[in-house]
């Protein structure tokens, strides 16, 4: 009877010694056999990549010919603009269905577009990996868009593969890739602006705005005033002709540019 109270303490003490800490040794248990069990995973970029950059040329300049500008509206313009194209990775359900097991179905609608994780290796075999609705699970996709037939968990930024077996539903489901744009243009990147800001003080008041940004400026800009009267005048580089102007409007015509 004494060596069963002995056994009896001895385990008791281990049980203590496992749970004590922060960590126990069933955690760290799972950890190592979850390790072995797994998958790692490259993960994709969720912002957008960009993919090329075009400059758009925009020029409202026309010479010769009698023009109306209302106040705080461009007069002549010529500006450069950067535009930039990004895509983001993501599949397509090309038809309504998805996984069927014994819990519940992993179902996509047709058309649904789903962005991509990232990319794993299971036997040797490429997929990329798409969350369902909730983001607990997620698919395997090949790259012809056929599906496997099990279900993941990512777990400490791995890929852990669940015993439970699943069936395509259809038997033909699958997803195609989609390739999504969005197109950012930015501010004038170079160029110039030169803006009507109507009678100020008694005199015909403009806004000349020189775009060549610095550390995120917008550019430099200046003021011109002339006599409230018709003439020819010269703002930097150009030459305009003004017919008329008041505090709504001004007529001008551009003589050189």
């Amino acid at each position: 009877m004494k060596k069963t109270v002995v056994l009896f303490s001895a385990l008791l003490l281990a049980s203590c010694a496992i749970h004590a800490g922060d960590h126990s040794f069933w955690n760290e248990r799972n950890e190592w056999i979850e390790s072995h069990n797994t998958y790692p995973v490259e993960f994709f970029s969720q912002e957008p990549m960009l993919l090329k950059t075009d400059y758009v040329y925009e020029n409202s300049r026309k010479s010769k010919e009698v023009l109306t500008t209302y106040t705080g509206y461009s007069m002549i313009s010529s500006k450069t603009y950067q535009k930039n194209y990004y895509i983001a990775d993501k599949v397509k359900a090309v038809m309504e269905g998805g996984l069927v097991g014994i819990g519940s179905p992993i179902l996509f609608a047709k058309g649904e577009s789903v962005p991509l994780l990232g990319q794993v290796v299971v036997d040797n075999v490429d997929y990329v990996l798409a969350p369902d609705k909730s983001g607990e699970y997620v698919v395997l996709v090949r790259r012809d868009g056929s599906i496997y037939p099990k279900v993941g968990e990512i777990r400490n930024n791995r890929l852990l593969l669940l015993d439970e077996n699943f069936m395509p539903k259809p038997d033909d489901f699958h997803f195609s890739p989609v390739v999504e744009g969005k197109t950012q243009q930015t501010k004038p990147v170079n160029g110039y602006d030169l803006r009507y800001e109507g009678i100020k003080n008694g005199k015909i008041t403009m806004t000349y705005m020189v775009y060549n940004p610095v550390n995120n400026s917008s550019g430099q800009f200046e003021t011109f005033a002339f006599p409230q009267k018709a003439g020819l005048y010269r703002i930097n580089n150009l030459e305009i002709k003004i017919m008329s102007a008041d505090n709504d409007k001004i007529d001008f015509m551009v003589v050189k540019d």
